[in-house]
């Protein structure tokens, strides 16, 4: 917070979204192992930027994937049980990864979907217990965030990056239903949802 507040439109030449992701190294000493990161330029990845990020293979570093989701049949006490074996999954996945993907995607009438919320929350605080942290980045796939607040309880909560694939996928389908013009590409589509977000962020 600063006072006065700062405009991020007037004064958007001190303002940057950019996102360094990754491991990090001690900054207590110095090295060129401090700016191996991965950086990208908002927190919001589009679906292709996912799967790029899944299969990366950058400074030898590769990504593992979380199923942020339990069986149906396991009830409200499956909830805490997940949430432990994940925190588990990440502490020991993050010696061996350097991305991990905390997703949703197999939620579905046999799976029930954890709220992103509280599985990032879960394993950003277990590994930071574990001083496990600062060597693995979170990324977030999720239906749930949609909105520019999602985006931000997300990031303060512990998310590097934000891949918010059922509202780009909602667009795209707007577009074959015709709802938006037919000229708009799955890029145009996501620079635009992308560009609204940073501006409600960064206001």
């Amino acid at each position: 917070v600063t006072n006065p507040p700062i405009d991020p439109f007037r004064e958007k030449i001190v303002m940057s979204l950019q996102c360094p992701i990754g491991p990090e190294d001690n900054i207590l000493q110095p090295s060129a192992k401090q700016v191996h990161r991965l950086w990208i330029n908002h927190p919001i990845l589009s679906l292709s930027d996912l799967e790029v990020v899944k299969k990366t293979s950058h400074r030898g570093w590769s990504c593992y994937v979380l199923d942020a989701t339990y069986p149906v049949e396991e009830g409200p006490p499956g909830l805490a049980k997940t949430l432990h074996t994940l925190c588990e999954e990440a502490e020991r996945e993050s010696g061996r990864h350097q991305l991990l993907v905390l997703s949703d995607r197999r939620g579905g009438p046999h799976r029930i979907p954890i709220s992103s919320l509280l599985v990032l929350g879960a394993i950003h605080h277990h590994l930071i217990e574990t001083r496990r942290r600062m060597r693995v980045a979170l990324i977030i796939e999720t239906a749930e965030a949609r909105e520019v607040h999602h985006m931000c309880l997300l990031m303060s909560y512990g998310a590097d990056a934000i891949c918010p694939y059922l509202a780009l996928e909602l667009a795209a389908s707007l577009r074959e239903d015709s709802a938006l013009d037919s000229s708009f590409t799955d890029d145009i589509i996501f620079k635009n949802y992308a560009q609204a977000v940073q501006t409600g962020i960064a206001k």
